[in-house]
């Protein structure tokens, strides 16, 4: 009969097994990489281009132009587009991003050859409806005019305006009267200079031929190759800024600083300590700030690894009269990590956690292909997670000490704060 009184034993994740991602080149130098899983009967494919906003000084063209590329192609107008794809059960998706943007099929394996028939239609003969551009433009700035209005999307690029500037492709602002000066030219032209330099990802059940498929349709073209650039940061010297609105009820906290990305010989043990101090719901700032004080209902913190940079924020959001008191508690809560050392039990839960989260972040084909990106972006390959457990479970006390006082100093961090008037 089983027990239900006594918990079954717990043993840590030791080993997990990583996918490994091969690769090929078409005849014009395009990479593709993929991973085929006969265990699922879908797939994705994935153009990642590059034209993030690290590649131009004109913020809203890359939305505009991946967004455009929806709105129809020359043998298809949008209704049509949107019924083709339909019709065999796929979907697409359109990320624009900071160092690149990507578009995405998802589909039946089935249907494979057709996806990306598609995909490549949509890629190589865009229709650029004047129409449908000015649509499109009235779409984006209602949204824009929507987020103003909301306090964490205010205090989010808030932040990193203050971290990089208003002018860095990190942490540039969109603004209405940027995206009204945008003309169908500049995005056809903006198309014509960056959209041919792509990478292809692919995974999940793949025909046998698929390779050849994606050398008919991405292996002939010419590729313009796009120049990465080397841009100054220039951070605010304003280390609190707060926007005040009286529609605003709660107010939306972002703290954070420049730090590193997983380049960094500290990341790992940096990422340890991030976990510890605000990561997960069991964190010291969940548990000081949500369930001891109450002032929220989720307050974490992240490392954003970047291509370029990254940096680190803790956001949570607050009613107006506990604005200050959390403000007090997440840097009290950083100072007891700089002068008290973590308790074994406390840094084993941390890490169970970690690991149990890391092997479950692998469990979906598209997931991986997803951790592959991470990494290749920024110079490396899948041997990274080949030694991340290992990694975790060395992080001593001493190391969360050591990461906390050597990156966290109070003095260093930038506030923005969006929320209700006071007074």
């Amino acid at each position: 009969m089983l027990d239900r009184k006594t918990p079954p034993s717990f043993k840590p994740i030791t080993k997990v097994n990583i996918p490994q991602i091969a690769s090929e080149t078409l005849s014009n130098g395009r990479k593709v990489y993929f991973r085929n899983d006969p265990a699922v009967e879908v797939f994705k494919i994935e153009l990642v281009i590059q034209s993030g906003s690290w590649f131009t000084d004109q913020y809203n063209l890359i939305g505009l132009t991946l967004k455009m590329l929806n709105e129809g192609t020359t043998n298809k107008n949008a209704h049509e587009l949107a019924e083709a794809i339909d019709f065999i059960g796929s979907f697409t998706e359109f990320s624009p991003g900071f160092d690149q943007s990507s578009l995405s099929f998802y589909g039946l394996s089935k249907f494979f050859d057709k996806n990306v028939d598609l995909l490549a239609e949509l890629i190589s003969s865009p229709r650029f409806d004047e129409a449908q551009f000015e649509s499109l433009k009235k779409k984006e700035i209602q949204k824009l005019e929507l987020n103003f209005e909301k306090g964490s999307y205010l205090s989010s690029v808030g932040l990193r305006a203050q971290l990089y500037s208003d002018a860095h492709p990190y942490g540039r602002q969109n603004t209405v009267n940027e995206i009204k000066a945008v003309s169908l030219d500049l995005v056809k032209a903006f198309f014509n200079t960056n959209f041919s330099d792509f990478d292809v990802f692919v995974t999940g059940k793949l025909p046998e031929n698929f390779l050849r498929t994606l050398q008919t349709k991405f292996g002939e073209s010419e590729i313009k190759r796009v120049v990465s650039r080397s841009i100054e940061v220039i951070p605010s010297s304003q280390k609190l800024i707060e926007v005040r609105k009286p529609t605003f009820i709660q107010s939306s906290i972002k703290v954070g600083k420049r730090l590193f990305n997983r380049t960094h010989p500290d990341y790992m043990k940096f990422t340890v300590s991030n976990e510890l101090l605000g990561g997960f719901f069991g964190s010291r700032l969940m548990k000081n700030i949500r369930e001891d004080k109450g002032y929220t209902y989720g307050i974490y913190s992240h490392l954003y690894s970047l291509n370029q940079d990254g940096y680190f924020n803790i956001g949570t959001e607050v009613n107006g009269e506990n604005e200050q008191a959390t403000l007090d508690e997440i840097f009290h809560e950083i100072r007891t990590l700089q002068n008290e050392m973590v308790g074994a039990e406390e840094l084993e839960t941390v890490k169970n956690y970690m690991a149990g989260s890391f092997a479950g972040s692998l469990s979906s084909p598209f997931a991986i292909m997803d951790k592959f990106k991470a990494v290749h972006y920024q110079g490396m390959d899948m041997f990274f997670y080949e030694n991340y457990l290992d990694n975790i479970y060395a992080v001593s006390s001493a190391d969360i000490h050591e990461m906390i006082n050597k990156h966290l100093q109070p003095d260093s961090f930038y506030t923005f704060v969006a929320g209700p008037e006071k007074g």
